[in-house]
């Protein structure tokens, strides 16, 4: 992948997605848990978000981390534009781990996921300076 442009076979995207493709149904029931929709493979790679919120920004992610070793990351992140900055507070919840280890549990992982990000949204002034923003 180049600049954001998948330039292999099929079959090599079948293969590197179908980690992730093993969770969407946990995924799924997740967000319609929630009323939460889910956006898939943004800039041609293996991952699903689940994002929300207005002012503060909530985001799920789950996302290919290697795709030699097919592991899997999962990060939770809140943000909040202030002017021209960018404040948010992040965490992985999940690290470079095999479908295998985190099938089983990943309901409950997103559920925490969403509890810590609620705690985090009701809290904007603990969110860490991130970036300037070119608006």
């Amino acid at each position: 992948m180049a600049n954001g442009v998948w330039h292999r076979t099929e079959q090599e995207w079948a293969h590197i997605e179908k980690p992730i493709k093993l969770l969407d149904h946990e995924i799924a029931r997740f967000a319609d848990k929630h009323g939460i929709n889910i956006s898939k493979n943004k800039k041609d790679w293996p991952e699903r978000s689940l994002r929300w919120g207005n002012d503060i920004q909530c985001l799920i992610q789950v996302y290919l981390a290697d795709q030699d070793t097919l592991t899997l990351n999962l990060w939770i992140c809140a943000s909040q534009d202030r002017g021209k900055q960018r404040y948010w507070k992040r965490e992985f919840l999940i690290h470079e781990a095999q479908v295998s280890d985190v099938e089983n549990s990943l309901f409950g992982v997103l559920e925490l996921g969403k509890q810590r990000l609620d705690l985090w949204s009701a809290h904007p002034e603990e969110l860490e300076f991130a970036t300037e923003l070119n608006v």
